[in-house]
């Protein structure tokens, strides 16, 4: 659209240059005709029209800039919307592994684990906002909670559980799951291994 501006106002400024010689040539004006005061009119005018050019010029620009800041503000959300898509697929996957994971690792009787597996989830369910299984995992945390009663915790299992428990509590959907949730919890933390809802989490 620009180069096709220019070529229009060098056209224009070619067609008024040629329009004025002729009008000089069929009036026959000749430059000793010419007052101070005709060529200052002259040169006014030229400078508004000039001006005028300009102004219509930067006008011109600055629509050009706000459509360009349009489609950019369009490319923004579009990437934003995929943004949020990956994510959700991502959470999606990460959510489908954990609870496959946990089944595995509880029927392998390994229920600390298993119960470590549930509680990330639980975490990736209420990422997706899909909540039909929330009520199979907060009764299988309870389960695997229940199963724990007589294993060991390791260091990198508690700081799993502390992470995951504070990124499910700090969740906006956590008053959904609640008071089954801390049911589940306070079943883990009755036997004596890895205390969980550690203190400065909360």
């Amino acid at each position: 659209m620009k180069k096709n501006l220019k070529i229009i106002f060098l056209l224009l400024a070619v067609v008024g240059i040629l329009v004025i010689a002729l009008l000089l040539i069929f009036c026959n004006v000749s430059l000793a005709d010419v007052s101070l005061d005709t060529f200052i009119g002259v040169m006014v005018t030229m400078i508004g029209i000039l001006v005028t050019f300009a102004v219509g010029w930067q006008i011109i620009n600055a629509l050009e800039i706000k459509n360009k800041l349009a489609e950019i503000e369009k490319l923004k959300v579009e990437i934003n919307s995929q943004r949020e898509k990956i994510e959700k697929i991502s959470a999606r996957s990460r959510y489908d592994i954990a609870l496959n994971r946990s089944y595995m690792l509880y029927k392998s009787e390994e229920c600390v684990k298993a119960f470590v597996s549930a509680l990330e989830a639980i975490q990736y369910c209420l990422q997706i906002d899909e909540y039909e299984e929330l009520d199979t995992i907060l009764n299988n945390l309870k389960e695997f909670a229940a199963a724990s009663y007589n294993q060991s915790c390791y260091l990198s299992d508690k700081d799993t559980m502390i992470a995951t428990d504070f990124e499910i509590r700090k969740s906006p959907k956590f008053v959904l799951i609640k008071d089954r949730y801390e049911d589940a919890i306070r079943v883990y933390n009755m036997f004596p291994k890895c205390i969980i809802n550690d203190k400065k989490h909360e």
